[in-house]
């Protein structure tokens, strides 16, 4: 895709609010909206998101957990939602290393937090 193109559809997408589609792009193209003359062709919604996630590759904030990543956790989250205890217990205990992150206990609802405590205090 050419990046005028994906400059409009980054445009489209902030103009109707849909802040997601717009970072996701913005992370996909993020070389080529790094130059200045592609900079300039965002409007101002997304200038203030790019700017946004500069921000936080600096501080490095964005990059505590991967797609991956937040994928178990929101399966986590419906599973324990859902009574799937076992299932959840399952993914609990196969991606054990993630849910000692402090990132990732943000990411759970806080039933699966409760639960997930629960489990890794009958882990030790």
């Amino acid at each position: 895709m050419r990046i005028e193109t994906t400059i409009n559809l980054i445009n489209h997408y902030s103009n109707e609010n849909n802040y997601s589609k717009v970072r996701s792009l913005i992370q996909k193209e993020w070389k080529y909206l790094n130059e200045y003359k592609n900079y300039q062709l965002l409007n101002n919604n997304a200038k203030q998101i790019f700017k946004i996630m500069q921000e936080e590759a600096v501080t490095g904030r964005s990059n505590e957990l991967t797609q991956a990543e937040k994928n178990i956790l929101n399966l986590v989250n419906q599973s324990i939602r859902e009574m799937r205890l076992p299932y959840a217990k399952r993914i609990f205990l196969e991606h054990n290393r993630l849910f000692e992150k402090p990132a990732a206990i943000q990411w759970l609802t806080s039933d699966a937090r409760f639960i997930c405590e629960s489990w890794t205090k009958a882990k030790q």
